[in-house]
């Protein structure tokens, strides 16, 4: 390749070591070679897009960047329901009971006072070895 082809090449820094040292010494020379340099990079120096001012860039992303939704809003609701929640379902497992609420005695005689003769008193401690079976499942 020609050194005078190789402008736009040296221009964009894609010449390898060797060759570029060999077009600088032929831009000593040639002045069509410096004139067509001068001119890429005035053309680049003209097509380079200025920065824009800061102040219209946070304006410009203030007007186009998406509004957060409304339930984002009022996140500090949601994790306040959430942590209530939490605390009801901890309270409530830690206050309930896993004992019946009644003794083997009540029911028999609440079952003999209702008109049933099935449970007689010397059922009782079968009927609360159920009952224990039973607290097992609780």
């Amino acid at each position: 390749m020609k050194p005078c082809e190789q402008v736009l090449l040296y221009e964009k820094g894609e010449l390898s070591g060797a060759e570029k040292q060999a077009f600088e010494a032929h831009l000593k020379t040639c002045t069509d070679c410096r004139a067509e340099l001068k001119f890429l990079e005035q053309l680049d120096a003209a097509l380079a897009v200025p920065a824009a001012p800061q102040r219209a860039v946070d304006k410009l992303f203030a007007c186009t960047t998406r509004k957060k939704p409304v339930w984002m809003r009022f996140k500090w609701a949601w994790t306040s329901a959430a942590a209530a929640m939490v605390c009801a379902v901890v309270g409530f497992g830690f206050f309930h009971s896993s004992t019946p609420s009644f003794s083997a005695q009540e029911l028999v005689s609440y079952m003999n006072a209702n008109g049933s003769d099935y449970y007689q008193w010397d059922e009782v401690t079968e009927l609360e070895d159920e009952l224990d079976d039973l607290e097992k499942y609780l």
